[in-house]
């Protein structure tokens, strides 16, 4: 059970690598001048899919820790998730919270940000998960193990974004200055066998003033031929205080299993 929940939880993580841009020229954004030691922000996603259903998670991004790895300065950056269906309104707790803390290499915020697809190997360096109450695992290794993955799964991507202007946008955290960008592209790749199409567009408002700079974000996405919607809002933000939610001593996971493995769950 647990393998098995690794395994999801890595593929999550490599679907929500696939959304971001393979490149961006436009967007300078300077994580690490306004994202300090201790700094967080909460996030509110909400999906409608094609039948009308709607899920929101509830994200809280922290920087919470660095060190030294190979002579370079590294970051942890914690994810706490939450995730709710909503019927009728209401809202139903889906799952257990999920946190993820990566360590990422300070090389991947030196140019530019948003390439993360080709720079998977400074994402994820060292990865611990910890789903609800279970003991956390500590995996290595865990940029190379994606990169591998959307090898194996034949993925192609090919995404740009463009710069619209300035505006100023207001959310539940405020009103902050921010840059507008907008993004289309398509991913296509194979899971258990199965190929996935994706062709999506994206809005996105980033802004100097808070951690992570992500402000607010809205979208389309259509795979295989089914679409859905997503939209993205900073509820609040901290500059200070955050410290990491696992403090449990990680397992180190025994053997990991093969990519043939992997991709036959």
């Amino acid at each position: 059970m647990r393998k098995r929940t690794l395994t999801n939880a890595l593929v999550v993580m490599l679907l929500a690598m696939v959304a971001m841009p393979a490149s961006s020229q436009v967007l300078h954004y300077d994580f690490l001048e306004t994202t300090p030691m201790g700094s967080w922000q909460l996030r509110e996603d909400t999906t409608t899919d094609h039948k009308g259903r709607q899920t929101v998670a509830a994200t809280r991004t922290s920087l919470v820790g660095e060190e030294v790895r190979d002579g370079e300065k590294h970051y942890w950056i914690e994810m706490e998730m939450n995730t709710f269906k909503v019927k009728k309104g209401k809202r139903k707790p889906s799952g257990d919270t999920i946190i993820f803390k990566s360590l990422v290499a300070e090389s991947a915020f030196k140019d530019d940000p948003a390439n993360a697809v080709n720079n998977l190997r400074a994402f994820g360096k060292e990865m611990i998960m910890q789903s609800g109450d279970d003991n956390p695992i500590r995996l290595t290794g865990a940029g190379g193990m994606a990169q591998s993955m959307m090898q194996a799964m034949g993925t192609s991507i090919s995404y740009t974004y463009d710069f619209v202007g300035d505006e100023d946008v207001t959310v539940p955290a405020g009103s902050f200055a921010a840059r507008t960008i907008q993004g289309t592209g398509t991913a296509e790749m194979k899971v258990i066998f199965k190929k996935v199409s994706v062709t999506s567009n994206n809005t996105a408002w980033i802004s100097d003033q808070v951690p992570f700079g992500m402000v607010k974000s809205e979208g389309e996405s259509i795979t295989n031929g089914k679409t859905s919607t997503h939209s993205s809002e900073l509820l609040e933000y901290g500059e200070s205080g955050a410290v990491t939610q696992i403090t449990k001593t990680p397992e180190d996971l025994p053997a990991m299993p093969s990519m043939k493995d992997i991709l036959k769950q």
